[in-house]
């Protein structure tokens, strides 16, 4: 189409707009001047999007004349509102057509409208009033209910009345044997779960002097040196075990200190974290680099927290991307020591990391631990750091996981971890 044949749309009395596949205004005629205030000369150029169309319209005209572009298919029909010069919205119904090159490719879209503002508004209007009406006729029924119930047939009102107290009376029945058979279920969840931690806490208990003797006898084995290769091979395996075993049972036994109620008994004194960690990280055989800076002494149990942080540790270097060093770090912060534990390794699912210091929890459900855990380490350490008013948190960022612990100097008195309920 040629300059000359766009002057035919001014014979037109609806809006016509001509654009470039790219949403360019090509040509407008007068009436869309006259609507919006923008002669054809200061507009051709632009697109609608930059000036004309209201921001709610935008995102989707684009995607109309993005979709038009790409697959020469126009919707029946459309509207939205324009924004005039003077800033008043008209809402505006449209149809497109296309016209091609001799190529086939599109040469322009075509938009016909029609200002259907007036009509919009009376029925914006309409259902206004009809939701109006609708609330006024639900409030007269309401009051002739109310009246009506009020009124001289007490018989009647009387009569709905008892069937109204039968059916709640019912409902009351129906909702307390309901509430009576949750208790019983509740209680009875209860019970077993106090039994469960109970037989994990004696079984736990019982386990460790047979443990103990078969620790004692392989010591003794290998002190006396007279095994050949591979029956000294075969002790230490059995000690590494035993020790694997003895860790499980120290863990189930917290963990059923805390569950039934009688938490940690701790024994706080001055305590150098900075000597804890260095004697934590002498206990891992792996690459751990520790940095630590400033005052970092306060009131603790030094045996408790060497577990907690030992249980991070541990924890951290069993996940970490092998050839990745862990990384411990420890400052004083006026009123209270913070310690970092780093490493590098798949990231903490987001699903998880909200429950990661609950009892058997891991981050991935599926593998077993190589250390011998059984997924109490975390929960442990976070029992104890709370003992004493701290804090434990966890974050799970591209690939590094930092585990963040902050405590006070000075502990409560009588710190003591609280039960946990079943």
């Amino acid at each position: 189409m040629t300059e000359s044949e766009f002057q035919t749309f001014e014979a037109v009395g609806a809006l016509v707009v001509v654009l470039d596949v790219e949403g360019r205004i090509v040509y407008w005629n007068r009436s869309c001047s006259d609507l919006t205030g923008y002669a054809l000369e200061e507009i051709r150029g632009r697109k609608l999007w930059d000036f004309v169309l209201a921001p709610e319209e935008v995102a989707s005209v684009r995607a109309v004349l993005f979709e038009t572009s790409r697959t020469s298919a126009l919707p029946n029909a459309s509207a939205n509102y324009w924004v005039t010069r003077t800033g008043e919205r008209r809402w505006l119904a449209w149809s497109d057509t296309l016209t091609r090159n001799p190529d086939g490719q599109i040469q322009y879209v075509i938009k016909t409208g029609i200002d259907r503002t007036e009509r919009k508004e009376a029925e914006d209007a309409r259902r206004a009033n009809e939701a109006k009406l609708g609330a006024l006729a639900a409030d007269n029924a309401r009051l002739y209910d109310n009246s009506r119930r009020a009124a001289a047939d007490l018989l009647e009102a009387n009569q709905h009345m008892v069937r109204a107290t039968i059916q709640a009376q019912e409902l009351t029945e129906t909702v307390e044997a309901a509430l009576e058979r949750a208790e019983a279920s509740e209680r009875e969840l209860r019970v077993v779960a106090e039994f469960r931690e109970m037989f994990i806490g004696i079984v736990g208990h019982d386990l460790r002097n047979p443990l103990g003797a078969i620790g004692m006898a392989t010591g003794l084995m290998l002190r006396r040196g007279n095994l050949d290769p591979q029956a000294e091979k075969q002790v230490a395996r059995i000690t590494k075990s035993s020790q694997r075993m003895s860790r499980m049972i120290s863990q189930l036994l917290d963990l059923t200190r805390a569950r039934l109620g009688g938490g940690f008994p701790l024994e706080p004194k001055p305590a150098d974290l900075r000597e804890l960690c260095q004697s934590v990280v002498g206990e891992f055989g792996a690459a751990i680099h520790l940095e630590t800076e400033g005052d970092l002494t306060g009131t603790w149990d030094p045996d408790r927290l060497a577990e907690a942080i030992s249980n991070i540790v541990g924890n951290a270097v069993e996940h970490a991307t092998p050839g990745t060093a862990v990384v411990v770090k420890a400052h004083g912060d006026s009123g209270e020591v913070v310690v970092e534990i780093i490493n590098q390794g798949d990231p903490i699912p987001g699903d998880v990391l909200p429950f990661i210091f609950e009892p058997f929890r891991r981050a991935r459900q599926h593998e077993v631990s190589t250390a011998g855990n059984l997924g109490l380490g975390l929960y442990i350490a976070k029992q104890i750091v709370n003992s004493g008013c701290g804090t434990l948190a966890a974050y799970s960022v591209d690939g590094t996981t930092t585990f963040l612990m902050r405590l006070p100097r000075e502990p409560p008195a009588t710190p003591q971890i609280q039960g946990v309920a079943s």
